[in-house]
């Protein structure tokens, strides 16, 4: 055991990356790590409730306060992510929201990133997640909160849809200039045709590398806890895991 805590410890006290930001959604848009921002773009008309107020499932078995946000009606509205890094224009990024959407429609914008007006990411309602024709999955489901991971992979172009910690699409041919995000903002989930949908967000988190898969396991899934950084959250997994097979023997 005494190797398990000390890993557990270990994870605990690494800081969080002066380039991860997380946003909480706890009655009003909290920065709680990092330089990111977060805001309603457009006059996005968003309002705050708990999960039960708004008759809505718990985050991670939790009620708690989440945001609220209807479809967007225009190009310029959604929410505004200004990330605070420089160096997602070389070696990528990845994207964590908790989102919850009553109906998916055929077509559902999850991020908007080079500011042209189309949705750049895309839920489909068989429970897909891709872009350009490149849309697998059937996790990403309506009516359920799922912890969806975009890692953004430039020098590879590639990106990468993960649902609850599970990759469901890999798709190797993205345009670099459409997902560099030279622009210091981004909107999740504007579109400029109206392939949106009415939805709620419990937490958001920008990191400014593609993390690994492994990374993206040691997430989980949608919880009501703090989203950790990355590679704590990995150390994490791993501390858990060498108490079980400590407890096995």
């Amino acid at each position: 055991m005494k190797l398990a805590f000390s890993i557990l410890g270990l994870a605990m006290a690494l800081p969080v990356s002066a380039a991860t930001s997380v946003v909480n959604l706890n009655g009003g848009f909290n920065t709680v790590a990092g330089p990111g921002t977060l805001s309603a773009a457009g006059g996005l008309a968003t309002s705050f409730g708990t999960t039960t107020s708004f008759g809505i499932s718990d985050v991670g078995g939790v009620a708690r306060e989440v945001l609220s946000f209807p479809a967007v009606a225009s190009a310029s509205q959604g929410l505004a992510f200004v990330h605070g890094s420089t160096s997602p224009t070389t070696t990528g990024y990845s994207l964590l929201m908790d989102v919850f959407f009553p109906t998916i429609p055929n077509y559902l914008s999850l991020a908007q990133l080079d500011n042209t007006g189309d949705g750049d990411v895309f839920g489909r309602s068989s429970g897909a997640i891709g872009i350009s024709g490149d849309y697998v999955g059937t996790a990403f489901t309506n009516n359920a909160w799922h912890r969806v991971v975009l890692t953004i992979d430039l020098p590879t172009t590639t990106l990468t849809a993960f649902v609850n910690g599970t990759e469901i699409n890999n798709y190797a041919s993205i345009s670099l200039d459409r997902y560099d995000i030279s622009d210091p903002s981004f909107l999740l989930f504007g579109d400029e045709d109206g392939e949106t949908a009415a939805g709620y967000l419990s937490q958001f988190a920008f990191i400014d590398r593609p993390l690994s898969a492994s990374e993206v396991l040691a997430l989980g899934g949608v919880s009501a806890a703090p989203v950790p950084e990355p590679t704590s959250a990995l150390l994490l997994m791993l501390a858990a895991a060498g108490g079980l097979a400590r407890r096995r023997r």
